[in-house]
């Protein structure tokens, strides 16, 4: 199971599946701490979009899948939902906070990200089953250790589309959510 510890709730088949993949970054960024490779180990693309089959995750007919992208790997997010069976349909974007409420000032080749982009994929009739339908695409939420997803995005997924919940690549545990993740606390 590459190592992952799991938090079992449920044995699938999941109708909901969250992701943040550890995402090769590539970069050599200075100091002891920037930079993906520094905090996680990560795995390559290709690893990525095997992992569902690699680890035997059964997934529902009718499922939604929302997977964490970094701007630089656009193409591989959309890969890796294609090969996990999803069709990209929308977009949950997180608008990151300091503590005190101002924007948060991130880090960029181009621009000087100030924002998450979670990825919204279908499988199915995935659609027929949304619960919510007044989420909104964009929220606001602090940002917390380096690559952690804020509660608020875990409340919106609860809200919009029913259980059996999985997270893949977790790093906190959670009620009424099945969990794998080598940083599982």
């Amino acid at each position: 199971m590459n190592g992952l510890k799991l938090n079992i709730r449920f044995k699938g088949p999941f109708s909901l599946i969250a992701a943040d993949p550890p995402w090769p970054f590539g970069d050599k960024l200075p100091g002891a701490s920037r930079g993906a490779e520094k905090n996680y180990k990560v795995m390559t693309t290709l690893d990525i979009e095997h992992y569902l089959a690699s680890e035997h995750i059964a997934v529902a007919d009718d499922a939604l899948l929302l997977l964490w992208r970094v701007s630089a790997m656009q193409q591989e997010a959309l890969d890796v939902a294609r090969a996990w069976g999803f069709v990209v349909k929308s977009e949950l974007v997180w608008e990151k906070l300091t503590l005190k409420g101002k924007a948060w000032f991130g880090m960029g080749r181009y621009v000087r990200a100030s924002h998450e982009t979670c990825l919204i994929g279908a499988r199915g009739k995935a659609a027929a089953l949304v619960e919510d339908h007044s989420i909104r695409s964009v929220f606001s939420a602090p940002v917390g250790e380096h690559s952690e997803k804020p509660d608020a995005f875990y409340e919106i997924a609860e809200r919009l589309f029913p259980g059996p919940r999985l997270e893949l690549f977790a790093r906190k545990k959670r009620k009424n959510w099945t969990q794998r993740g080598d940083e599982l606390k």
